[in-house]
């Protein structure tokens, strides 16, 4: 059994070497799921797709490697929360080196193509939200902050003792999640409404949704 797992960790190197493009650089070890693991993945994802409005997203070349960078990093950066979360003293530096630099790539790649579009930085705008929630907490574990809110981590030198904060890389584990599940939800869309056909006056039948969605989306 230990042997055909190697084998598959194997293969999933291989494949990511050879195939190229926007791919994470991810453990292999880490990149393989037992059945427990992908079933969870998949229950989540049917959950988010049933809660969504129907959309149409306007598709260039731009927005297809953007959103692919968004995958790519939020996966990255959920490796690099694990990683921090997993309790090995020995990782913690280079984890939190990682999940920092991880952040600032994420949050630069989301401010260029905000810019680049005239539209509000997202996820930009949810890290940097994270940021200020856990100010306090990041400043404490010697974090430090600048004024754009990108990150740099300490480097737990001449026998310093880290320790991560622990809020902050929970919320953030979960906000990588959810991101490499649905990078779609970065980019503009439009969506749909369909009025109720049997009556009238009655609103669109997707009239929560739709508000709701244009309270979180800041750019409709």
């Amino acid at each position: 059994m230990g042997e055909a797992k190697e084998g598959v960790i194997v293969m999933v190197a291989a494949y990511n070497l050879y195939l190229g493009g926007y791919l994470p650089r991810l453990d292999p070890q880490r990149s393989v799921h037992n059945r427990q693991e992908l079933k969870t993945k998949y229950k989540n994802i049917v959950s988010m797709n049933n809660s969504n409005p129907q959309t149409v997203v306007r598709i260039s070349n731009k927005t297809q490697a953007y959103v692919l960078n968004v995958k790519e990093l939020s996966m990255e950066l959920g490796e690099a929360t694990e990683s921090v979360l997993s309790g090995d003293t020995e990782r913690l530096s280079e984890g939190m080196e990682k999940m920092a630099e991880t952040f600032n790539d994420l949050l630069k790649r989301s401010d260029d193509f905000g810019k680049a579009n005239g539209k509000p930085s997202r996820p930009g705008g949810e890290l940097r939200n994270m940021i200020r929630k856990y100010t306090d907490e990041l400043t404490q574990a010697g974090f430090s902050i600048d004024d754009e809110g990108f990150l740099t981590a300490p480097k737990g030198e001449g026998g310093e003792e880290l320790s991560p904060p622990i809020g902050f890389v929970s919320e953030l584990a979960a906000k990588a999640e959810e991101m490499s599940m649905n990078p779609m939800e970065y980019v503009e869309q439009k969506v749909y409404s369909y009025g109720h056909l049997a009556g009238r006056d009655v609103g669109p039948a997707y009239e929560n949704s739709l508000y709701s969605g244009m309270l979180f989306n800041s750019y409709c």
